[in-house]
């Protein structure tokens, strides 16, 4: 990496740092008509051979329009040169001067983050991407973990608001947020609680709770989904057991056909739909953590449900985990199970349970490959996912 340049210019400064093809232009103070020309000659004489400009907002208060001439000018030569340039950290007022003139709609840019402290604040739950946070009565994050990629909030905040627009009763989701090194989405949530929370207030009248929870969730799964918005659960399934290693050949071709002869549903799930991610506004339900929403069938569901208020609960977990009582979670997955198939019979409710745990295995094999839970866990899941397979596929040679 070159070493910073630095100019200065009453109102403003720039400091200019290269890292091989990639030049990144920090700007400190008001980008004016008095400062712009600083800026202008820089693109003027300093782009050559340059495939990414990042151009860092991070301390600038103020644009004017012959601001915006310059960046314009730099993102026309850019695209000529068939490089891309980003705008970081743009304020808010400076994003609304982008919005006015149409040029969020021209420049790639990137909003600074709000800075938000989980210190001292209430874990709701946690799972294999991050914790869920109340940070007031009206507010929860969803922090993702400081190994997630970045990007992974603000495609969840992206996520939420279409699974919105179809009509998932879901959160509304306003920001992305930045807590240390880790990033997270900011949902509104009106005097709620989990429905973990929910649950153990009203154990007095499980049955009728359950029931609550199997409506919801079928309501969910009922949601048609537009295969240009939501991915396809079992298009990523099957890139999970490429990238996991751990099949033979006639395994891995085993596992991916009876995911392809399954019935495709183009319904909605949300792939990690257990009493931790639901929060109850009064007595009405409604998501969070929608960066797992695809299109699938509910089956893709069970499994995780299972794998929370069964597996979970029975290794004493689930009370740390989603905030509830492990007996209690025992007692909810077995009425879960036997509402949302109308009390199926014995054989009926074995082939179902065979089902639902070929649907866990495949949520597993995503889990070992995100290393959640450390390298114990890790080695944990991968016994898991062989028990949970049916045999006739984990004894192909």
């Amino acid at each position: 990496m070159a070493a910073a340049t630095a100019n200065q210019e009453d109102g403003m400064k720039l400091e200019k740092t290269l890292n091989g093809a990639r030049m990144t232009v920090v700007l400190t103070g008001r980008l004016d008509a008095a400062t712009a020309p600083v800026l202008g000659k820089l693109v003027d004489r300093q782009l050559e051979g340059i495939a990414e400009l990042v151009l860092d907002f991070d301390g600038l208060d103020y644009v004017s329009s012959a601001g915006l001439r310059v960046i314009l000018t730099a993102q026309q030569k850019m695209k000529a040169a068939r490089g891309s340039m980003v705008v970081k950290n743009v304020s808010q007022t400076i994003a609304s001067v982008f919005e006015m003139t149409g040029f969020d709609s021209i420049v790639t840019y990137e909003r600074k983050l709000r800075q938000l402290s989980v210190a001292g604040l209430e874990m709701i739950a946690k799972g294999a991407n991050g914790e869920c946070y109340k940070v007031d009565d009206e507010t929860v994050v969803k922090l993702y973990y400081d190994y997630i990629d970045e990007a992974s909030a603000a495609r969840e905040k992206k996520l939420a608001k279409k699974a919105f627009v179809a009509g998932v009763p879901t959160a509304i989701s306003y920001d992305v947020v930045e807590c240390g090194n880790r990033r997270g989405v900011l949902y509104e949530m009106l005097k709620a609680d989990t429905l973990s929370k929910y649950i153990e207030k009203n154990v007095h009248r499980l049955d009728a709770v359950v029931e609550m929870y199997v409506g919801f969730c079928k309501q969910i799964h009922a949601i048609a989904g537009d295969p240009n918005t939501f991915p396809d659960a079992v298009t990523l399934a099957c890139g999970y057991i490429d990238a996991c290693g751990l099949f033979n050949d006639s395994q891995r071709a085993a596992i991916k056909e009876r995911l392809l002869r399954a019935e495709r549903q183009n319904t909605l799930i949300h792939w990690d739909l257990h009493p931790g991610n639901i929060m109850m506004q009064g007595d009405s339900p409604c998501l969070i953590d929608m960066g797992d929403m695809a299109i699938g069938t509910p089956y893709f569901d069970l499994g995780q449900i299972k794998q929370v208020l069964h597996y979970y609960a029975g290794m004493g977990l689930c009370q740390k985990i989603i905030g509830l009582d492990d007996a209690i979670a025992l007692r909810v997955w077995s009425k879960f199970v036997a509402i949302y198939f109308g009390n199926p019979a014995p054989d009926e409710l074995s082939a179902i349970e065979e089902n639902i745990n070929f649907y866990r295995a495949i949520k597993n094999m995503f889990l070992y490959l995100s290393g959640s839970g450390g390298e114990a866990m890790r080695s944990r899941r991968k016994d898991f996912i062989f028990q949970m397979l049916p045999k006739e596929i984990t004894e192909l040679k």
